[in-house]
């Protein structure tokens, strides 16, 4: 009998535990659901230069794209000594195609 008692308190514990573990995970979701229906979300796209831009300028050397980091954009001053530091919630340099766009925005999208 106490055996048993033993085992059943055990398990109930074991099950305590895994409840646990899943509201936490309800909870993530619900705060990510929450997210994507009310935040506003900020992207960047760096459009290519055109052909009389890039006569004009020698490229975008003013700016700068961490490669680690596809959230942040840096603008360097012309004369270099003033740098200037942008988060986003994502940033798409100008060799970005439209469809890396759309497949970053396609779960906020309803039809």
């Amino acid at each position: 009998r106490e055996a048993e008692v033993s085992e059943l308190r055990a398990l109930a514990a074991v099950q305590e535990e895994h409840l646990h573990a899943l509201e936490m995970e309800r909870r993530r979701l619900h705060n990510q659901l929450q997210e994507l229906k009310g935040n506003i979300r900020v992207f960047c796209r760096v459009r290519p230069l055109l052909a009389a831009e890039q006569e004009a300028q020698k490229g975008l050397e003013h700016l700068h794209f961490p490669p680690e980091d596809n959230k942040t954009l840096s603008h360097t001053g012309r004369r270099g000594e003033v740098r200037y530091d942008f988060s986003f919630d994502r940033v798409f340099p100008p060799g970005a195609s439209q469809e890396d766009v759309f497949e970053e925005i396609a779960l906020l999208v309803q039809v």
